[in-house]
């Protein structure tokens, strides 16, 4: 599941830290995805590379900032992640841990607030206003992870 919080943050290693103790299975700042869409698809892509032991990284969080990402180097993935000052954190958990998530970081707000122009930039969108065309773009870029030397 899901949750998104308005935040800021402070220490983001210490935050990640206790999170993940907390039943968090992966961390991310939300602002730097295209919505629902680029969210789920890189889950499926992470948990499909566990599966198939096609993972990168062995740290689950990590594997999916790489997914979410779609590149395999480690510094870009991390660009994708929680860091201080990040103020929409996205985070997937299991449905038995979602309170204790709620309990660190207060009632979740909803989904979909992306940084346009960090979008354009890292995935190299001509016309973000085509939906279509832009989770295309997304989804191409991650799908080819598993094709890249």
């Amino acid at each position: 599941m899901l949750l998104v919080f308005e935040s800021q943050t402070h220490e983001a290693e210490k935050l990640i830290e206790l999170l993940k103790k907390n039943g968090a299975d992966a961390i991310f700042d939300e602002s730097k995805t295209y919505g629902s869409n680029h969210i789920s698809m890189a889950l499926y892509q992470t948990v499909q590379a566990f599966k198939n032991k096609s993972n990168f990284a062995d740290d689950f969080s990590l594997e999916y900032l790489i997914r979410l990402s779609g590149e395999k180097q480690i510094s870009k993935a991390l660009t994708f992640g929680v860091k201080n000052g990040s103020k929409r954190i996205g985070i997937i958990v299991d449905e038995e841990k979602k309170s204790n998530i709620i309990n660190i970081l207060g009632q979740p707000v909803a989904p979909g607030r992306y940084d346009k122009d960090f979008i354009i930039e890292y995935f190299e969108i001509v016309d973000i206003d085509n939906q279509i065309e832009t989770e295309k773009k997304i989804f191409e870029k991650i799908a080819l992870l598993n094709t890249k030397i």
